[in-house]
């Protein structure tokens, strides 16, 4: 039976390392694109980045279109990667971006974060208000501050965002330093059950030759 000595096992797990970490490594267009998109009243807001903390190039072309393919608009990302589209209706809205190199991006605002007083929302008429409850009027003040609210919660929504794409990457790193280590684990086991082999059939050698004495 021919043994794998224990340097071929070295070298096995050098280029297993050699591999992993030449994928960990690899430059930025490796890494996912991430982004994301959220309303403000018609506002639609949205950013375009990488998994590592990068955003997308200015003038990042964004194709926007409706639930059918319909092309409602075209945007680009300004210096932070980050776009604003005015919705004209309440209907989905996607966000199609290609960032080259075969990473593309597909965000989807869905219809009812959206004002329902645009049209095709569900905003009730003055006719049927009047059958049911007392309508609230909201004022000039009131919906401003509404406004408000919502950019703030926006402002501070999108930070969080790319906390969390690091935490990813961060973590994905993480695996594969752990994957590292539980090769060299299972390396050095392969070794040391080969040198063990390798010593008992010394052993038996020797007592057959002093046997043979």
């Amino acid at each position: 039976m021919k043994l794998i000595m224990p340097s071929r096992i070295l070298k096995q797990s050098l280029l297993a390392l050699m591999t992993l970490l030449s994928l960990s490594l690899m430059p930025v267009h490796a890494h996912n694109v991430v982004g994301g998109v959220y309303a403000i009243g018609n506002q639609i807001e949205g950013e375009i980045g990488f998994s590592n903390g990068d955003m997308a190039a200015q003038g990042t072309e964004i194709k926007v279109s409706d639930a059918q393919g319909n092309l409602l608009g075209m945007i680009e990302t300004d210096s932070e990667g980050l776009f604003v589209f005015t919705a004209q209706q309440r209907i989905d809205h996607q966000f199609f971006a290609n960032l080259s190199s075969g990473h593309v991006l597909e965000l989807l605002l869905p219809a009812d974060e959206l004002p329902e007083s645009l049209p095709g929302g569900n905003a009730v008429s003055n006719a049927d208000m009047s059958q049911t409850s007392t309508p609230v009027n909201f004022t000039g003040d009131q919906i401003a501050f509404q406004q408000m609210i919502e950019k703030a919660v926006a402002k501070q929504v999108k930070p969080l965002r790319k906390e969390l794409a690091e935490y990813k990457e961060k973590a994905s790193l993480q695996d594969v330093i752990g994957g590292i280590g539980y090769i060299f684990g299972l390396c050095g086991i392969g070794i040391w059950w080969r040198q063990r082999q390798l010593d008992q059939l010394k052993k038996q050698s020797s007592s057959e030759k002093q046997g043979q004495v």
